[in-house]
């Protein structure tokens, strides 16, 4: 989602991967050292300096509260040291959304301080409508922001930034409808949606979830800590070099178009496992995505699972691991709302509602409803399939009392759920494919270039769903 953040950076790594076209052919694979020297090294060098800002004020964050902490003692929860905390969150992130996107912050920041006047307007006038009311003030001030107040260009930049800064308003109001939580104050919420943990990539975090801040006295600066943001940098940088770099090394264009489309879908997905660790990264340099189990505090954010994405069980499996706080924010507050009219028209609420805050773009929308569409009639199609055989075959693995008579070793259920995985390895291959590197990426891809990417596959991948649709009513 911030594919465009290094636009001007990283765009003249393809360059230089690419720098030598008239001395080798288009289909020739260039020597390691090369791509090491063209590719790699650069990327490696643009990507940290990039970054290290951004690293480092999450740092000094959470040293500064660690400090501060110590000092205030019994009294970290009173009131002027819960200000002060909010504070200091506002001020890092308004300094980090600065640097990362200079004038344009004003945009960022005025969808904060619009969703909080709605919050306070919609609490006053019509109690338990503050979820609603938010939601709408967020959608209308994205859409005309898109459509008629911001460049294109400069809108691809931030719209991720925006996108977090909405989920994180719209959960606020929701939960104060439902008293998870009490309506915020000014400092709190600015101290919430502006953290500088995640206000540049993510993740989405809830309020209860910052007020860990306030207790950073049982979140020290330990090995553990230390060696979970480490861990997450390193395959965050690792995914970044594989993105741009190594799978197109690997697999060249004349290699053939399933594979160039795999190569191509692989390429995207990695960029965005790319951005979830590194928000991982800067999520747990703050302080936030830990866990007290027994007493002990657990490091343990995760927001994306390569692994069940790459060698997926179904594409159901694919869309949770795909962005865990998202996915839980998308079930939470859309789902569950939109759940009363039905199972498929709530997956297409929720499936649109997310094609709104990632942007007006068709190709974005074109994919996120295909996937809903997708996901719907595989879970369908299976839980149907499992009920007429009997066996441990739907699109969610079975837990382990289940009651199938043909369990999830036996031969026949290993086949069925190797080739129902096959198959939505294809379809990301075929979803993701026109997720390239070209330059459209920096102001969204167009309808026709979706649309022409989809058609050179003769759109085999939507047949095979809608042909595994109409089996299923038949069945």
């Amino acid at each position: 989602m911030y594919d465009s953040l290094y636009g001007d950076d990283l765009g003249e790594i393809d360059d230089l991967l690419h720098a030598d076209d008239e001395q080798y052919p288009v289909y020739t694979r260039i020597a390691f050292r090369d791509l090491t020297d063209q590719c790699l090294i650069p990327t490696l060098v643009q990507t940290l300096d990039t970054v290290y800002p951004l690293l480092v004020m999450c740092f000094l964050f959470k040293l500064c509260c660690q400090v501060h902490a110590n000092i205030m003692n019994e009294d970290e929860h009173s009131a002027i040291s819960r200000h002060l905390v909010h504070s200091t969150s506002t001020v890092c992130g308004l300094g980090m959304l600065h640097i990362f996107f200079q004038e344009h912050i004003v945009y960022i920041a005025l969808l904060a301080l619009l969703t909080y006047i709605t919050l306070l307007l919609a609490r006053r006038c019509c109690n338990g409508g503050c979820g609603i009311a938010v939601s709408m003030v967020t959608v209308v001030f994205l859409i005309t922001c898109e459509l008629w107040i911001v460049e294109q260009r400069d809108w691809h930049k931030i719209r991720g930034a925006q996108m977090v800064l909405a989920m994180k308003a719209i959960s606020v109001a929701f939960d104060v409808d439902g008293g998870v939580v009490e309506s915020p104050g000014i400092m709190a919420y600015s101290g919430y949606v502006f953290n500088v943990g995640s206000v540049i990539f993510g993740p989405w975090v809830s309020f209860q979830q910052y007020l860990g801040v306030l207790s950073h006295r049982e979140r020290k600066i330990t090995i553990y800590w230390l060696a979970k943001a480490g861990f997450s940098l390193v395959l965050s940088v690792s995914f970044m070099t594989w993105s741009t770099c190594l799978v197109h090394w690997l697999i060249l264009d004349g290699t053939g178009r399933w594979f160039v489309a795999y190569r191509d879908a692989q390429s995207y997905r990695s960029s965005h496992y790319f951005i979830s660790f590194l928000s991982e990264v800067t999520v747990t340099l703050v302080g936030l995505g830990a866990t007290k189990i027994n007493g002990d505090v657990k490091w343990d954010l995760s927001v994306a699972r390569p692994f069940h994405i790459e060698v997926p069980r179904s594409l159901v499996e694919v869309v949770t691991n795909w962005n865990l706080p998202m996915h839980h924010w998308l079930k939470t507050y859309v789902f569950k709302t939109a759940r009363p009219m039905g199972n498929f028209i709530a997956i297409l609420i929720t499936y649109g509602a997310s094609s709104l805050l990632h942007g007006l773009n068709f190709q974005l929308a074109a994919v996120l409803l295909s996937l809903g569409f997708y996901s719907y009639t595989e879970y369908v199609f299976r839980h149907r399939l499992s009920t007429i055989f009997n066996a441990c075959i739907q699109a969610k693995k079975c837990k382990a009392d289940c009651e199938h008579e043909y369990q999830s070793t036996h031969p026949y259920v290993l086949t069925t759920n190797l080739a129902f995985g096959t198959l939505a390895i294809f379809h990301l291959a075929y979803l993701g494919l026109m997720f390239d590197s070209s330059s459209q990426q920096e102001e969204g891809y167009t309808m026709q270039h979706t649309l022409g990417k989809w058609s050179e596959l003769n759109y085999i991948s939507h047949w095979i769903v809608l042909g595994t649709y109409v089996f299923y009513l038949l069945a």
